[in-house]
């Protein structure tokens, strides 16, 4: 597969009235079309400031972000950040308006996704009258009617309780999946890292160092992300994952 993403000694560092803090430290990483990758790391560890710099959102402080020839990038942030006056068809088509990309063909991809993603009969509903789970739908088929090259999530699921979480990130994160997209995922869940990747990135505490990267190997056969977590596989990726983390409960 080509690689559409490399970024080399990436740096960045904040400058306040205490001196200077840095949040991400020498990391380089390439990406192939298609694949995976999902960043894991303590909260505040400096995950979300890469994706920024990867987006363009942020410039880093030393080294290179190099894309292939005419990528597009589309980044989906922790919250849905959905207009409530707006229904989530209207929602949904907001990025293609901005853009003046609003064709037939673009309005139909659109509306197959929402029967996709079990909103088309949602489609006139407001943010206001959706489960959390559904507004995450609904922002995530806002990102993709882009098409995008290169999709930049962000915790996205964080905001869920914890059956919804599972129950939601199976289902999107496979249709993603089935999609080929190329996708980097920020997270802290070792168990969505490891069921949803092709390779897990480990970082270290602030400043972000890349600490290891796992190429995850489950068998393709087992579709569904939450079955994936019933494999030895995943037993033996989630011990030595946790174990490279080195969490300690106080």
């Amino acid at each position: 597969m080509p690689e559409i993403l490399t970024i080399k000694h990436l740096s960045k560092a904040y400058f306040d009235k205490t001196g200077i803090l840095t949040a991400v430290k020498d990391f380089s990483l390439t990406v192939q079309k298609g694949e995976f990758i999902a960043l894991l790391g303590p909260s505040g560890c400096g995950k979300s400031t890469i994706l920024s710099i990867i987006s363009g959102l942020i410039q880093q402080t030393d080294g290179e972000v190099l894309f292939a020839d005419d990528i597009k990038t589309a980044y989906m942030l922790q919250s849905d950040q959905l207009f409530n006056w707006r229904t989530v068809y209207k929602n949904a088509i907001l990025g293609l308006e901005v853009q003046n990309k609003l064709t037939e063909e673009n309005i139909v991809r659109v509306e197959n996704m929402l029967k996709d993603y079990g909103l088309y009969e949602f489609r006139n509903h407001y943010p206001s009258q959706l489960s959390g789970g559904m507004k995450q739908r609904a922002a995530l088929i806002r990102t993709l009617a882009l098409s995008p090259d290169l999709l930049l999530l962000d915790e996205p699921f964080s905001a869920l309780d914890y059956q919804s979480r599972l129950a939601v990130s199976d289902d999107i994160l496979r249709k993603i999946k089935k999609e080929e997209k190329t996708v980097i995922m920020v997270t802290h869940d070792i168990s969505e890292a490891i069921s949803a990747a092709d390779r897990v990135v480990v970082l270290t505490g602030r400043p972000a160092e890349i600490k290891s990267i796992y190429d995850i190997h489950i068998p393709s056969e087992t579709e569904s992300l939450i079955k994936k977590r019933q494999t030895s596989e995943f037993s033996k990726y989630f011990d030595l994952i946790w174990k490279d983390l080195d969490i300690h409960v106080s």
